[in-house]
């Protein structure tokens, strides 16, 4: 052999080996901070030794003497798996990322300071009952526990970023809650949206495009409107870099829940289901844990960061939630004076507060700033116009404050932990009176085969009953006045048709109070409704395959509008011709292996471009069609009336009629496919277009990278309107962004067993074997069955890990 040979083939196997060296150093590297499910130790904060047994998926099982040691311990499970999940969140909220992320987050956190979340938090805190405080600091202690433990060691995300977390605080998982409460606060998105179309189409044109339903009261536009000048959107550009960074990209953030009583189960008692929609991520959003101690026995879904089970039941009781879409908050136009200390209220100037405050920024200079308060809140209007560490304003814009329920104190931890402890219908609407925000959709039912629903929102009392634009802030007549009280909320139980259901849709059809004009589409109710109709006793089995219906009532509305508008249309065309043929065969299930999806809904996309956009111009569209809902309720009530201006093309001479728009979408939908997809209908499958991905945080840095921290892309079926729902972006279709965040399914006949499933898995770890084992089951509507037996899970030998006080 050569000597050159000899001298490459040695070059190549050393380069072989140090690549491979490499390798298996970086997998060592990433994997050494898992989580130790089996062995002890020592730690300083409880009373007693706490077994935590774990099951094949990771499931937790604490076993305390204590509810104090068993919130230690949830604490430290919380930290094992999520503790980059849960600092990211806190940091969010206290306005803290730019401190590791640099300058590309001094928006972000300039909003979530000017919002005041973080003060709120610690004010809201002092005020809490000593219960609640008491939980809140030993899980603290727990999480700090772990952190200890693991300094220098924890996820590989802190050593990306070059930090190691700070202590938790009581205060931390106060304000975690609150940021919960941000993300599922949509009512807000639209009124900055729809008082800029009056101002640039006129209040006649705009209420033909406002959600309504007739038993509201009629749309009111006020007539201040007409003066107000420009109106700054930069709460509503830091609030979506906020949700792009996290990867909240979708607005149906709502749920399915139901339930049927005895009458109605196979089983002789109550089964009750939940699938929460949320953004679709790596972890995943909710920790599955079963709690077992001296007060406090609860099993179901944990939020990182809370000592509490939000969804699930204990040995009296069970329930689920769904988001009311609750209007509760408010922009208010304020006219300040030239000194910028002053604003007018009813003729007078009064003072406004102020505070000054400061973002640090990794790697740059601090910026500080400083937020005014008038009596109703902080002045939002600038929160975006920052240019480390100069405000910077483009334009003249009026001064916008924000009245939102939230920023007041609200004792929503102690009533989740009341729930948690609830034996029965009393118990359960007493804790419920303390909560207030997110508002929620609580679905109960319990051991005795009752069943019931509570409203559980903190609802404003305001002027009139439409308030969907922004308000004359110089006048205090357009204050709240107080809050709806508890009693007074909408409430059911034991109803004579023996189950009750939601999805998001219209709360109560009669009710004198405002709750919200931002419902779903009711297409997912209409579902729910027909199969709990369709027999007369449903299992746990059926409940699994409900939860995976992929028939939307609403593609099936807006198909008859596209078939209509083709009857006696002579069609050459040969795609066009076997499009509409694939429409009248149609069954209206978003089917991932079907090809008529793909044409809806690309037409449905083309049809609200069409609609909209040549009136409202690029800017105002993206803002009208960002709350999805707005849209996808307007076009149905649009078409229904035959004609209306809004179908005509203002940029051609032609007045364009409902059919010329629904052709002209159609015609575009079907070249968009075949220029992406080719002009083979056979290859435009749902799935081709729809799918989902659960990425990372740090998605998106390499695509080497993205292939290890990301799970999927998979073809998916469904949509926003369908029960299974996988809503996309209409500003980015067709990639799925919100999802069942989880399922659950319970009969109270099988008290012992519980169906669940995760999206992704248990464990953040991104080489965790808990990090995606859930993925494939949740893609094919498949469940766990987590066995409450704790006897049983010993008796399987699975993993057994001791906390032991030192």
């Amino acid at each position: 052999m050569k000597k050159w040979v000899k001298i490459l083939i040695a070059s190549l196997s050393t380069i072989f080996v140090v690549i491979a060296v490499s390798i298996i150093a970086a997998y060592i590297l990433i994997r050494q901070p898992l989580p130790n499910y089996d062995g002890a130790e020592n730690v300083v904060g409880i009373s007693d030794e706490v077994n935590i047994y774990r099951t094949e998926n990771a499931v937790p099982y604490i076993i305390a003497k204590t509810e104090e040691d068993a919130a230690f311990a949830l604490g430290y499970v919380h930290a094992q798996e999520r503790m980059f999940q849960m600092d990211l969140m806190r940091r969010a909220a206290e306005g803290k990322l730019s401190e590791i992320l640099g300058t590309k987050t001094i928006a972000v956190d300039k909003l979530f300071k000017t919002v005041g979340l973080y003060k709120k938090a610690v004010e809201h805190y002092s005020l809490l009952d000593e219960n609640s405080k008491n939980i809140l600091t030993v899980y603290s202690k727990g999480i700090n526990s772990y952190l200890a433990e693991r300094k220098g060691n924890l996820s590989i995300e802190f050593d990306v970023l070059g930090y190691e977390p700070e202590q938790w605080i009581p205060e931390h998982s106060y304000v975690i809650a609150k940021l919960l409460a941000w993300e599922l606060n949509i009512s807000w998105w639209t009124d900055i949206a729809f008082t800029h179309l009056v101002q640039k189409l006129g209040e006649e044109k705009v209420k033909e495009i406002i959600p309504d339903f007739p038993e509201n009261a009629p749309v009111i536009i006020p007539n201040e409107i007409k003066r107000f000048t420009n109106l700054s959107t930069d709460i509503i550009k830091a609030d979506r870099q906020y949700r792009e960074l996290f990867g909240i990209r979708g607005t149906h953030l709502g749920s399915n829940n139901w339930v049927v009583n005895g009458k109605m189960s196979t089983s002789g008692k109550p089964i009750i289901a939940n699938d929460p929609h949320l953004m679709l991520g790596t972890p995943a959003k909710w920790f599955m844990a079963v709690i077992r101690s001296d007060t406090w026995n609860t099993e179901g879904f944990t939020l990182p960061g809370l000592p509490a089970v939000v969804i699930g039941k204990n040995k009296s009781i069970a329930w689920v939630v769904t988001n009311v879409m609750a209007d509760d908050a408010d922009f208010y136009v304020e006219e300040i004076d030239s000194s910028k200390n002053n604003y007018l209220l009813d003729g007078k100037w009064q003072p406004l507060i102020k505070l000054n405050e400061e973002i640090i920024v990794k790697d740059s200079a601090n910026v500080e700033f400083t937020i005014s308060h008038t009596h109703r809140g902080p002045i939002v209007s600038d929160v975006y116009s920052i240019d480390l560490g100069k405000n910077k304003k483009t334009e003249s814009n009026a001064e916008l404050s924000m009245r939102w329920t939230a920023l007041d104190f609200s004792n929503d931890f102690s009533a989740i932990l009341n729930v948690n402890k609830a034996e029965n219908w009393d118990d359960f609407k007493d804790a419920l009176e303390d909560f207030n925000a997110p508002g929620q959709n609580f679905v109960y039912a319990d051991t005795l085969g009752n069943i019931g629903y509570i409203c559980a929102a903190k609802l404003p009392k305001r002027k009139n009953d439409s308030p969907t634009f922004v308000y004359d802030g110089t006048a205090s007549e357009n204050d709240w006045n107080g809050f709806i009280p508890y009693r007074l909320m909408p409430t059911l139980y034991n109803p004579n048709q023996n189950y009750i259901a939601s999805a998001n849709n219209k709360t109560v059809k009669d009710f004198p109070y405002h709750i919200s004009n931002l419902w779903e589409p009711p297409s997912r109710i209409i579902s729910i409704d027909s199969m709990l109709n369709s027999k007369e006793k449903h299992s746990a089995e059926d409940f699994k395959s409900y939860q995976s219906n992929i028939y939307s009532p609403f593609a099936k509305g807006i198909t008859a509008e596209i078939l209509s508008a083709f009857e006696n249309v002579i069609v050459k065309d040969d795609n066009l011709k076997l499009a509409i043929e694939l429409l009248e065969k149609w069954n209206y299930e978003m089917d991932r292996f079907s090809q008529a999806p793909s044409i809806y809904s690309v037409f449905m996309q083309k049809l609200i471009q069409n609609i909209f956009l040549d009136e409202m111009g690029e800017e105002l569209f993206e803002e009208y069609i960002f709350m999805a809902n707005v849209p996808m309720r307007v076009v149905p009530k649009l078409l229904s009336k035959g004609n209306s201006i809004w179908f005509d093309n203002v940029t051609t001479e032609k007045i364009e009629n409902k059919n010329d728009i629904i052709r002209k979408s159609f015609t575009d939908a079907l070249a968009e496919l075949e220029s992406n997809f080719g002009s083979k209908i056979s290859e435009w499958q749902w799935g081709e277009l729809h799918t989902v991905k659960f990425e990372h945080f740090f998605s998106g840095a390499s695509s080497v990278i993205d292939q290890i921290i990301n799970i999927g892309p998979f073809p998916i079926s469904g949509d926003g309107t369908t029960v299974s729902l996988s809503e996309y972006s209409l500003n980015k279709p067709y990639e799925t962004v919100i999802g069942p965040s989880m399922r659950f399914i319970y009969d109270f006949a099988q008290p012992e067993k519980i169906n669940f499933i995760l999206p992704t898995g248990q464990s953040g770890h991104v080489m965790s074997d808990h990090y995606s084992d859930m993925t494939k089951l949740w893609l094919k509507g498949e469940y766990l069955e987590l066995d409450l037996n704790i006897d049983s899970l010993m008796n399987k030998q699975h993993h057994q890990f001791q906390l032991l006080p030192e």
